[in-house]
């Protein structure tokens, strides 16, 4: 009885261990991700830091903080 109990225990533990990995597969790099999606074209020409807030601003007027657009510029 013992040693199914321990056979149980270390299958538990050791399965547990290779478990899969849940890190992320995107960048994390804002601008490579919107440059992917095709929603811009180079890098960004300004950024704009209000408090804990990054803008970047493209070319085009874009207006993006993070992944969200939040707003268009006139040209």
């Amino acid at each position: 009885m013992r040693i199914r109990l321990t056979i149980a225990i270390i299958f538990a533990v050791t399965s547990g261990a290779y478990a899969g990995d849940h890190r992320r597969t995107e960048p994390r790099n804002y601008i490579l991700r919107r440059q992917q999606a095709y929603q811009v074209q180079g890098v960004p020409t300004s950024r704009l830091i209000i408090g804990k807030r990054q803008i970047d601003v493209y070319r085009n007027g874009l207006m993006f903080e993070g992944d969200h657009v939040v707003g268009v510029r006139a040209r």
